[in-house]
């Protein structure tokens, strides 16, 4: 089995409670229902450009997968892990597509189906089946309060290649350290400082584990040895799939990157 590694929170959990026997179940499945998920339905190219999924007063037409086992849906953590299951079973992309919702209420809409839920069913490294008693209890809760686009972070990243000239040396350090994905240098994409403040830089790591914090102190007494006293730099860890990482991806490489990084 190829190695599981988390793109974001949720699969931090789902890596927990798919390798370690010890975990409560409670400790995935309260985040899965505040978390986005995503699901393939019928594609509808003539709703392009629209806010629909489905045609007016219809329901999308959810994909369901038979097996000799039953019937499945799956519930997607990321829609990469969709993009995946759809590239392994060779689904037309004209016929089908991917959108998303909060958990809880994708669970809700799903509850009355005959099919099984099973979460990243088509990607063998993190798929896992979920328990339907523990779906009707956690339905049987209130629904969560989602992070709402007024509360979610509005920072954007932008490179900073001026200050990337600076750290070459810590390029090495990087490189030996085997827990390291990928690394960028950037600043934040906000007014520049006031005139007489210190300019500061981010360096982001990610890690195999997004909670992985190890390498961040030395990473950080790295970089401040080698950028000029009026530099200041932010150190911390990113998840691979967050917006402003990959809108940063597409403006610049990462400083560092792991040979297998985009396997």
């Amino acid at each position: 089995m190829t190695t599981f590694v988390p793109v974001n929170n949720l699969e931090t959990k789902l890596r927990a409670i798919i390798t370690d026997p010890t975990t409560l179940s409670w400790s995935f499945y309260t985040p899965l229902a505040a978390s986005p998920l995503w699901l393939i339905v019928k594609n509808h190219p003539e709703l392009d450009g629209s806010n629909l999924v489905a045609p007016l007063g219809k329901n999308p037409e959810v994909c369901t997968f038979h097996f000799p086992q039953g019937a499945f849906i799956g519930l997607y953590t990321s829609p990469g892990r969709a993009q995946a299951a759809i590239a392994h079973w060779k689904m037309s992309t004209h016929d089908w597509t991917v959108v998303s919702a909060p958990g809880y209420q994708l669970l809700k809409f799903l509850t009355h189906s005959e099919a099984k839920l099973y979460v990243n069913i088509g990607v063998k490294e993190c798929q896992y089946q979920l328990d339907p008693d523990m779906v009707e209890i956690l339905l049987s809760r209130p629904e969560p309060i989602y992070e709402t686009p007024q509360t979610a972070r509005k920072a954007d990243f932008a490179p900073a290649p001026e200050y990337e000239k600076h750290l070459k040396p810590l390029h090495d350090f990087l490189s030996r350290q085997p827990k390291l994905r990928a690394a960028w240098v950037y600043r934040q994409s906000s007014p520049a400082p006031a005139p007489g403040t210190n300019h500061v830089y981010e360096i982001g790591l990610v890690m195999d584990d997004p909670e992985d914090k190890s390498l961040l102190a030395e990473v950080g007494v790295i970089a401040k040895a080698l950028t000029p006293v009026e530099l200041e730099c932010v150190i911390a860890t990113l998840m691979a799939d967050d917006q402003s990482l990959r809108n940063l991806s597409k403006q610049k490489p990462p400083f560092y990157a792991r040979p297998d990084f985009l396997r």
